[in-house]
């Protein structure tokens, strides 16, 4: 074990850390403590805790091990769900790293500056740039610390569009195997870190002066998906009162599969559009933490993915399975051609449009890797000749042929005549030597934006006083204000490592 961590442990061991039988941390039962609630009513407390971290994702295992490690012994996990990690189990958790030892062992000149300046690029500069900032800065630090409690990643950096020089790492076995199970097993073996699973939360108990005191939850929880919307319709579990002593630490996740909630946000966002996310990503903690005061920003601002990374769409044409026409330049950024595709589906009543590709198209791709895996899953489909496509993906030959014949003339002359797509720009690589390959553009819905308003120590703003609420924080895609109109791509995991780590340093203090 590195000495540090051995040194961390034995600290807390002498400030008198107790072990349950079973080898986690007991709950301090609380007296008959009486406090006010937000209904004036008297509350009981069940439980006390230093801290409560709602959320097992990486962003929340992150700040409850910073807890414990800062000296707030007992800390707590609760997740509502029976399976541990949320959208972090099942995403891959690419991890974009300002100044990493990678960079520095092939001289790849980097900063924190440039870092937050890709990012305030991608998302239109809509984004709080002292946050952004914070997170590119905080990075740096992570890393090690990241590796020195287990996680492991790849001895080579990826290169990814929109990023200026080459700063990402991805994990060894993928981000839940790589990233989160180590860290898991670090909180619960090494600091003996207790986490409960089924254990919903409902609200924030604040007290006259706006502070935390607590949250209700109910345990037993059982998460029902075919509920129309489980955090109203769901009644299930025992109340729970958990008093805090240092403060509650929101690390929620998005709403990405919220139907109703995101229906008002995006009407163009149908049931059809997938998403990647857990389904457990709700609005009801966000809907909570609205009702105790906190300040959101960007709601209605979401993040869409593809099956192949969006800057590999150039090398293609993206028709209309209906009428085998083009619809828009495959050069935009992939908020404008997501935002193109869903109205097309509109139309098409939930059919996809595809991205046709020849050989020479795919073999300018950016993402060799992510086209072997679309390639190997099925996604992708390979074609002798553009009949065979046709009738293979159910597409009109003679819409197809008229619109390649147009496509391919515009690359010849190095300019695209009806969307204006540099040809040049793309080594006038054109669709018309076979083999040819077809793959449904599918926009998924993957990451919300928007959340509530943090400052840099992690605190949640209070919308009416512009003022940190006491006892509040939050980190992950639980917050907003990080990215602004566009998320770039590998940096969700930078944010929940970066203001988780924060979010659990300063509750710690408090």
């Amino acid at each position: 074990m590195n000495e540090k961590i051995k040194q961390s442990r034995r600290t807390f061991l002498k400030g008198g850390l107790a072990l349950s039988a079973v080898g986690l941390a007991p709950a301090v039962l609380a007296p008959a403590v009486q406090a006010k609630s937000d209904n004036n009513s008297a509350i009981v407390w069940d439980e006390t805790f230093e801290v409560v971290v709602v959320g097992s994702g990486l962003a929340g295992t992150c700040a409850a091990i910073r807890a414990k490690e800062n000296g707030a012994k007992n800390t707590i996990i609760i997740e509502k769900m029976p399976v541990l990690g949320g959208t972090s189990a099942i995403s891959g958790l690419n991890f974009s790293v300002v100044n990493s030892h990678l960079q520095k062992a092939q001289g790849i000149e980097d900063s924190a500056a440039l870092f937050a300046e890709d990012i305030s690029k991608a998302g239109g500069y809509q984004n709080h740039r002292d946050l952004t900032l914070k997170m590119a800065d905080t990075t740096t630090r992570v890393l090690p610390w990241a590796i020195e409690r287990g996680c492991r990643f790849h001895d080579k950096l990826k290169s990814l569009g929109g990023h200026s020089v080459p700063r990402t790492l991805y994990p060894v076995n993928g981000g839940g195997k790589g990233i989160l199970r180590p860290l898991r097993r670090f909180y619960t073996q090494d600091l003996q870190g207790e986490i409960r699973r089924r254990v919903k939360f409902d609200k924030l108990h604040l007290n006259a002066q706006g502070e935390v005191m607590g949250i209700q939850v109910r345990e037993q929880y059982f998460f029902d998906p075919n509920l129309g919307n489980d955090d109203r319709e769901n009644t299930t579990g025992t109340i729970k009162h958990y008093r805090v002593t240092k403060g509650v630490v929101m690390a929620v996740g998005g709403y990405s599969r919220d139907v109703e909630f995101r229906a008002m946000e995006f009407p163009n966002i149908r049931d059809y559009i997938p998403t990647t996310t857990h389904r457990g990503a709700t609005a009801g903690a966000l809907k909570s933490l609205v009702a105790a005061g906190a300040q959101t920003v960007h709601l209605s601002l979401m993040r869409f993915a593809f099956d192949i990374p969006t800057e590999d769409l150039q090398w293609g044409a993206l028709v209309d399975p209906k009428t085998g026409q083009r619809f828009i330049s495959e050069k935009n950024n992939r908020q404008v051609v997501a935002e193109a595709i869903c109205n097309i589906m509109d139309r098409n009543e939930g059919r996809f449009p595809l991205n046709i590709y020849d050989q020479d198209g795919i073999d300018n791709f950016h993402d060799k890797q992510r086209l072997h895996l679309a390639l190997e899953e099925g996604m992708m489909v390979k074609y002798d000749s553009i009949e065979a496509l046709a009738n293979g993906e159910g597409i009109d030959l003679t819409g197809l042929k008229a619109t390649l014949k147009r496509y391919n003339e515009d690359a010849l002359a190095g300019k695209d005549s009806q969307f204006g797509k540099d040809m040049t720009a793309l080594k006038q690589v054109s669709v018309k030597r076979a083999p040819f390959y077809a793959i449904k553009a599918r926009p998924k819905f993957n990451y919300t934006q928007g959340g509530v308003l943090i400052n840099e120590n992690a605190q949640v703003i209070n919308r009416d006083t512009a003022q940190p609420i006491k006892g509040l924080y939050a980190c992950g895609e639980a917050t907003g204000g990080l990215f602004g109109r566009i998320r770039l791509t590998a940096c969700s995991c930078p944010d929940a490592f970066a203001f988780g780590v924060i979010a659990g340093e300063q509750v710690a203090k408090a």
